[in-house]
């Protein structure tokens, strides 16, 4: 595993399913504030023209910013008086388009919200801020989201599953361009950039049934054990042994909704338990549930 911080995203991203649940363009007459509801998506808002604030954060023409976790403010001023979040127009599928606001000089966005699942939601999304502000004119974003802008502008054959996948190409960008900004000393996300530390993670995350000890995940960091163990800790907040059999159990959760055919035994393999006894146990004492009985519940 040569590139550490490299090979542990795309674990990551292995492990998650992005999905568009709608997109559409959005047009804002001054004065306007809307305050968006906490919600399990991530949206993203692409300025095309007008003034944008979020989060007391100024947004200029041509910049993109993904929100996630909580509720956020979007206003045209500072001192714009804040409303609920209109409810979305039923019945017309992905793309929507939308009008707000008052007579005044228009504010216009291209708005996308995303749902993210799998066993790496809670890990890759703990890796990014609530607000990520991406500038205009960033390499390989900008094409992107020409062609995201030309879809829907021209409404072409097909728009709504083009556009889509577009969508979802923008917010892997996102999540790379933001992942390579740096991070904070001792943050969860210097854990993913730290060459060596991230070169442990991603063995963790690309091999969970491989019977790991510290020392060989140390070999892999290319530090000693007595080293290795402390700085994994600093970084990822808890021990190498205790953050693998909490991903042992996020795959666990994933695989037994997401893959109904397979036996609880058959997921206690791929997850590394020898025994279906011992993941039940390990199951149970994690979740609140036997496997079984979690299965059931998530799938009825």
């Amino acid at each position: 595993m040569r590139d550490g911080p490299g090979d542990v995203l795309a674990a990551l991203l292995r492990r998650v399913r992005i999905g568009v649940a709608r997109f559409g363009r959005v047009e804002l007459g001054a004065p306007w504030g809307v305050r968006l509801a906490e919600r399990d998506t991530v949206s993203l808002h692409l300025v095309l023209d007008g003034d944008l604030w979020v989060d007391d954060v100024p947004i200029g023409v041509g910049d993109l910013v993904a929100l996630h976790s909580g509720g956020h403010t979007l206003r045209n001023d500072q001192g714009a008086v804040l409303v609920d979040e209109p409810e979305w127009p039923a019945g017309e599928g992905l793309s929507v388009f939308r009008r707000h606001g008052g007579d005044g000089p228009r504010t216009v966005l291209l708005c996308a919200e995303l749902t993210v699942e799998g066993a790496a939601r809670s890990l890759l999304l703990r890796a990014l801020p609530p607000l990520v502000h991406l500038p205009t004119g960033l390499p390989h974003l900008a094409a992107l989201l020409d062609a995201l802008r030309d879809e829907i502008r021209e409404r072409r054959p097909a728009t709504d599953v083009v556009a889509a996948r577009l969508v979802e190409l923008v917010l892997l960008q996102v999540i790379r361009a933001e992942l390579a900004r740096p991070a904070e000393s001792g943050s969860w996300r210097a854990a993913l950039v730290d060459a060596r530390i991230g070169r442990a993670l991603a063995a963790v995350y690309g091999e969970p049934a491989r019977q790991w000890t510290v020392a060989g995940l140390a070999k892999v960091a290319g530090m000693s054990r007595a080293a290795f163990a402390p700085r994994f800790r600093e970084l990822v907040g808890e021990g190498p042994g205790a953050h693998l059999a909490r991903w042992r159990m996020d795959l666990a959760t994933a695989l037994l909704v997401e893959q109904p055919d397979l036996s609880v035994a058959q997921v206690a393999a791929q997850v590394g338990y020898g025994s279906e006894f011992a993941f039940s146990t390990a199951f149970r004492r994690a979740t609140g549930s036997p496997p079984g009985r979690y299965r059931t519940t998530r799938l009825a």
